[in-house]
Formats: C-alpha cells, sequence, structure tokens
C-alpha cells in the first residue's frame, strides 16, 4: 500500500518536535547570563556543524539515515554501530523525556507528585506504551502527532512564558536573574562542575537534529525540503528556548529552580502573581502534551534507521516485520521493553533529579560517539566520493567540511568528558555514580559489539 509523501511542512513539525522542547529551559535558567555563552556554543560549534553535515550527507545518501551515511564511507559495520548508538542512546534519552512529562504532568493534579518516583515511574510506563501503539499508524500518523503536539504542547506554552516574563518585568515582578555584565556573571568557570554538567542539558536540547534524515525516502523532493526543514526547525527552535530560559531564570529564584519542573513553576508564580492559578493544570497538561510529542517523534526516527541496518542482515528477520503502514511493529516492541525497563531504574533512587540527570549524560555520551563518527565519514566521502550528487554541500569546500566537522568533533569530545561529572548532593559516593555511568555506556555499546559478531558468522 503506498504512502503518502511527507511535505516541508510537516518535515519541519517533525525534526523540530525532537529537539524543540521546554525540558532544557530550567537548566538553561540555572546558569544565569551565562545561558548566553552557552547558547552560542552550543549553536555555532553543535546545532550548526551537525544541520550542515546532516543536510549534505542527507541529500547526497537520501536513504535511511546515519546508517547508510556510514556504510557508504567505512561499510555496514561501522555503519551498524553508528545507528545502534543512535538508537540506543533514545532508550535513555526518551526515558528522561518521560520524567519530565511525569512532572509536568504531576502539577496537573499535585506539585508533589514530580518528585514521587512511583508517579514518575508510571507515567514513563504508561505514556511510552500509548505513544508506540499509536505510531503502528505509520510516519503520516506521527507526523500529524508531532505538528499537533508541537503547536499545542510547546510552541503555545513557551509564548506565554515569553509573554508571561515581559508582563511579570512590566508589572514590577522581582527579577531573580543576576544580569550583571560582569566577567564571572557572563563567563563559565572551569572549577565550576555544575555549570558544565548543565551545559549536556543545553546540548541535548538540541541533539537528534539529523534523525529525520530516516524519513527521507517519505519526503517529497528531499533534496530541496530536507535542508530547508532542518534550518528552519534550528532557527525556530534556538529562538524559542534560549528566550523561554531567560523568562524562567527572571520569575523562579536560581536556588528552586527544579531540573525537571522548572517551566511548571514559573508559570506557577506567574498565575499566583495574577491571581489566576486556576489555570495551572491546564497549561501543565499542554506542557506534558508538548513532552509526549517528542516522545512520539522519537519512537520511529532512530527505529527506522535501526531497521535499514537490519536489512542489510545486521538483525534477525523476525524483528524486521512491518505492518501494512510500513512500521517495524516488532523493533517497536522491543524498544518499549527495553524503555519499560529502564523506567524502573527510578524506583531505585529517592532523588528523581538524580535519574534525570545520569539518563541525559548517557544519552549526550553515547549520541557523542556517534555524532564522532559522523563527522570523520563526512569527510572521508569528500575524497572517496566526490561525484556523488549532494543538492546541498557544507560550504568552502573540503577545508570547509574539515572546519565545520572538526569544530563539532572537539564539541563532541568535551561532551563524553563533561558527562562524567557527578550532580551535586548524590545520596552515595561520586565513584558509584561514575562507575554506574560508565557500566551502562560500556553495556550499551558491548551489545552491538555481540551482535555484529554473531551475525558476522550467520552470514
Amino acid at each position: 500500500m503506498p504512502t503518502k509523501k511527507l511535505t516541508v511542512f510537516p518535515l519541519i513539525f517533525i525534526t523540530a518536535a525532537l529537539f524543540m522542547t521546554l525540558r532544557n529551559m530550567p537548566a538553561m535558567a540555572e546558569t544565569g547570563m551565562q545561558m548566553f555563552f552557552f547558547n552560542i556554543i552550543t549553536v555555532f560549534v553543535f546545532l550548526i556543524p551537525i544541520a550542515l553535515v546532516s543536510a549534505e550527507l542527507a541529500t547526497g545518501w537520501p536513504q535511511n539515515g546515519v546508517f547508510h551515511w556510514v556504510e557508504a564511507a567505512f561499510g555496514k559495520k561501522l555503519g551498524f554501530i553508528a545507528v545502534w548508538l543512535q538508537w540506543i542512546q533514545s532508550i535513555f534519552g526518551i526515558t528522561s523525556i518521560l520524567a519530565y512529562v511525569g512532572g509536568s504532568l504531576a502539577y496537573v493534579f499535585d506539585p508533589e507528585l514530580g518528585t514521587n518516583k512511583y508517579f514518575v515511574t508510571l507515567v514513563i510506563i504508561t505514556v511510552y506504551w500509548l505513544a508506540t501503539l499509536l505510531n503502528f499508524k505509520g510516519t503520516k500518523r506521527s507526523g500529524n502527532i508531532s505538528s499537533i503536539a508541537l503547536i499545542i504542547g510547546v510552541i503555545t506554552p513557551s509564548i506565554l512564558l515569553i509573554i508571561g516574563g515581559i508582563v511579570y518585568m512590566i508589572g514590577g515582578g522581582t527579577p531573580h536573574l543576576d544580569y550583571s555584565l560582569t566577567l564571572s556573571n557572563v563567563m563559565p568557570s572551569l572549577a565550576d562542575s555544575h555549570s558544565l554538567l548543565l551545559f549536556l542539558s543545553f546540548i541535548f536540547g538540541f541533539v537528534g537534529i539529523e534523525v529525520s534524515a530516516n524519513h527521507a525516502k517519505e519526503v517529497e523532493n528531499p533534496q530541496k525540503n530536507f535542508p530547508i526543514a532542518l534550518f528552519s526547525a534550528a532557527i525556530i527552535g534556538f529562538i524559542f528556548t534560549l528566550l523561554g530560559g531567560l523568562a524562567v531564570a527572571l520569575i523562579v529564584p536560581k536556588e528552586q529552580i527544579n531540573d525537571i519542573n522548572g517551566a511548571s513553576q514559573a508559570f506557577s508564580i506567574l498565575f499566583i502573581k495574577f491571581g489566576i492559578q486556576g489555570f495551572l493544570p491546564f497549561i501543565a497538561f499542554l506542557i506534558a502534551l508538548g513532552a509526549a510529542g517528542q516522545v512520539s517523534t522519537w519512537i520511529v526516527g532512530p527505529v527506522k534507521g535501526v531497521w535499514a541496518a537490519g536489512k542489510s542482515g545486521m538483525l534477525p528477520e523476525q524483528l524486521l516485520k512491518m505492518n501494512k503502514h510500513q512500521v517495524p511493529t516488532q523493533l517497536l516492541i522491543t524498544q518499549a521493553c527495553l524503555i519499560t525497563i529502564i523506567g524502573l531504574i527510578f524506583l531505585f533512587f529517592d532523588n528523581v533529579n538524580n535519574v534525570f540527570l545520569l539518563l541525559t549524560s548517557i544519552a549526550v555520551i553515547l549520541y557523542s560517539i556517534m555524532y564522532l563518527i559522523m563527522f570523520i565519514a563526512a569527510i572521508k566521502l569528500r575524497y572517496t566520493h566526490p561525484l556523488t550528487p549532494r543538492a546541498y554541500k557544507v560550504p568552502g569546500g573540503n577545508l570547509g567540511m574539515w572546519v565545520i566537522s572538526g569544530m563539532g568533533s572537539v564539541c563532541a569530545f568535551v561532551c563524553i568528558f563533561i558527562g562524567f561529572i557527578p550532580p551535586q548532593h548524590l545520596p552515595f559516593s561520586n565513584l558509584l555514580y561514575q562507575t554506574i555511568l560508565f557500566t551502562l555506556c560500556v553495556f550499551s555499546i558491548s551489545i552491538a559489539l555481540l551482535i555484529l559478531k554473531r551475525r558476522t558468522k550467520l552470514l
């Protein structure tokens, strides 16, 4: 059964929904005026290199994203490793997003539930399985969910938060942001490990922009529409998250900002000040809906890449079955089972924030390794496949590709290093935290190596 092609506007929404969220606004707010520095680094050293390189690779090899890009440069084995990293990080990353859904939903009923590990775990499992079943209907359904959730649950609350911040200041509210332009207030210190760790939330807020390339075969005129969608989504996401982070910083005292519920905290303060606190459950529900829509977008994108690798012989055939809507349902069910297991980790920790930061760190570390492989592959393809048509090319010739990919690679290395910095106020030793983090990262990569070893023998 033929499927309808995605046009540029649904693709913009799918791409923006992959990373655009209110979730990273609290982390931005915690850094105060340093958020401008962190945002500049994130955009120019991380986001732009990924967007430029992904646009070239997607228009030169418009199949199923990073697997085919790396395969073209280094062969199937490393291509599988790259797409595995892209997928396995999403298991941890999606779980942290689902925790954010739980924190937001808590404000619909009782804000105290946001710190209740049983409530958060229940939300993680319930919302993910529901989103998985909804995605069985195909990319068109996923695109519609992403578009609606992005508009209603991300863009609308973001606009209201930004306007609320302006009205808060005009109305004589006490600004909690120290906006003095001193060097120590604007520039982060390498000795401030907490600020460096928060920087990962900036990065995590923009990872995944290349995942929409997994839908390239389902897009009308991908050579033209994919770069347009990529850059449009990046601009929209950057503007809204920066202004939203500033609003949270102005409204909520720094020492009270919650890593998960910061945006809802800001709305709570605003609504109490304006005497309309009855609207808080409604806006909290919209925020939760927006985050759930982001989860829905992440469900199919990375799986499509793994499916493409599996079709080349890297996975058993029984995992690759597609339904009539061309959705790999067995892989989606397997993914849902894994996220259910990861979600149960919250039951073993009393502090929900610590688990949230742990999952975010794992996701960023694994994703950074994938980006390193992607950047190196892009450089190699410039030399090994110079005649392959690319509707979009990173400007500056081969030197431009080296500079852009080099900046992205340096940022990825730094993220891996920062990822192992323990958060503050852990209930156990820093060494134990780092051991858990390292073990989960090594275990995630080892599974891919074991699959490769076994499938290579079978083939």
